[in-house]
Parts: structure tokens; C-alpha cells; sequence
């Protein structure tokens, strides 16, 4: 599952391989609105700073997200870490601040031909003020599997996950399964576009599966300098009504 969407996106757009060693840094915006089960909505504003760093079979990531939220207070969190938390309280709030700091390795276990896998596995650092709602104050625990194949200039991408979930108190979160399912399109030496589905399992017996899908298109300025945006939209109470970024990545 995409942690803030952009940084595998990105890497999707183009055929999917492994430099002797680079490293990719990115910046950008990202926003969305939902009502998440809640009567109001909550808007969420995320400027994240991402590093990448590739070297042989891995690939090492981080993100370090700066959040500004306004919305009712029992939602917490920002992207696909967000959960609705009853607290019995009704009360709407504003914050901004160090959100949560989600760090991640994956391994090149196979690749022959148009065909890859990696296995990696993901932590979210709960570095965000609980007491605020930019986090829910615990930490989370990932592993997934991802697929390409390559078939001309396009490429198919899945990806199936399975997240530990850190249970704030008084709250017991369900550990959920995900998925995700999606194409890119080579349209040129320099731009690609793509749809991607996500889906992850409910997280509490009230609550509702994340159900979402995002269109993007990236186009690469030189040999440094890449340039991403895209749109989202969900089908449930857990994902946002609409949402969308752009993002500049630089690679050297």
C-alpha cells in the first residue's frame, strides 16, 4: 500500500529496474478531503520530503511529511494511515507539524525479462502529535510483495501486503490485509501515465475498507529532474472524496 503516493508511482511509471547505485530525493504537495464517517469533513495538507537510495538488489526509502489537518478530532493521521478513532468527542480542530516519518527496504528477489518481484518490508514512526491528530501515536509494521510485468510500453503492477497495526489507548485496531492493482503507459522516451487501484481491509469493526483509485502522469525534464502529478478519488468511508499532488523528484 502507498504510503504517500507519490515516490512508487513514480518508479512505476517508467519499466521497473535497478541501478548500480542512485539516489532520488523528492518534494512536493499532496492534499485530500474526506469526511472519513464523520458529518464534516477533514482537509489534510502534506508537504513530505522523500529519499530514495538504490544500490544492487535494494532499495532503501524514507519519507519525512510535514501535515497541516482540519477536521472533526477523531480522525488521525494523514494518506493510507489514516483511521477514524471515537473518542466521544466532537470537537473540530486545526493542526500542523511533523507528521508521521515512514521508513522502508525492499530486495530484488527475482527479475528475468519483463518480470520482477520484491519483497520489502516498511515501518511508519509514530513521530506525529498524537494529541493534535497528525498521528494516532504508535507505531505501524508492514511486509508486501511486489509484481511487474513489463509487455511493450506498458506495465502491470500488483502488490499484497499485510500491516501490524499499533493499537492507540483504548483502541484495539484489526491488522489488515492490502492490495494494490495497476497499469502505466509509456507514452513517450519522457512521459508515462498510469491508473492504480488500492484496497486494504477494515481496521475496526465500525470502520470501513480503504477503497481507492489514482490516475497519475510523470514526465522527466532531463537526466535529473522529474516532474509527477496525479489525482485520487475513493469509494468508501475510509479513503478521501477526492485528492491530488505534484511532486519533483531529483535523482543523481
Amino acid at each position: 500500500m502507498k504510503t504517500i503516493i507519490f515516490p512508487l508511482l513514480a518508479g512505476l511509471a517508467m519499466a521497473p529496474c535497478h541501478a548500480d547505485s542512485a539516489l532520488t530525493l523528492s518534494t512536493g504537495l499532496d492534499y485530500s478531503s474526506g469526511k472519513y464517517g464523520e458529518s464534516k469533513r477533514t482537509e489534510t495538507l502534506v508537504v513530505p520530503v522523500g529519499i530514495k537510495y538504490e544500490f544492487g538488489d535494494w532499495t532503501l526509502r524514507a519519507t519525512i511529511p510535514y501535515v497541516e489537518s482540519n477536521g472533526p478530532s477523531a480522525v488521525s493521521g494523514s494518506g493510507p494511515d489514516r483511521v477514524t478513532i471515537e473518542n466521544g468527542a466532537t470537537v473540530r480542530r486545526r493542526a500542523s507539524g511533523l507528521g508521521d516519518i515512514v521508513v522502508s527496504a525492499a530486495w530484488n528477489a527475482f527479475q528475468d525479462g519483463p518480470w520482477l518481484i520484491e519483497l520489502a518490508g516498511k515501518v511508519k514512526l509514530a513521530t506525529a502529535d498524537a494529541k493534535s491528530g497528525l498521528g494516532t501515536g504508535e507505531n505501524d509494521y508492514s511486509v508486501q510483495t511486489e509484481i511487474y510485468r513489463t509487455l511493450g510500453s506498458n506495465t502491470l503492477f500488483a502488490t499484497l501486503g499485510y500491516k501490524k497495526m499499533g493499537d492507540p489507548a483504548g483502541t484495539n485496531l484489526k491488522d489488515p490485509f492490502f492490495t494494490s492493482l495497476g497499469w502505466s503507459y509509456k507514452a513517450s522516451a519522457v512521459t508515462a501515465l498510469g491508473l492504480s487501484y488500492d484496497f486494504r481491509q477494515k481496521v475496526q469493526d465500525s470502520g470501513a475498507p480503504l477503497s481507492d483509485a489514482t490516475a497519475f502522469v510523470t514526465h522527466k525534464l532531463d537526466q535529473h529532474w522529474k516532474l509527477q502529478g496525479y489525482l485520487v478519488t475513493g469509494f468508501s468511508r475510509a479513503s478521501p472524496d477526492f485528492g491530488g499532488g505534484m511532486f519533483v523528484f531529483y535523482g543523481y
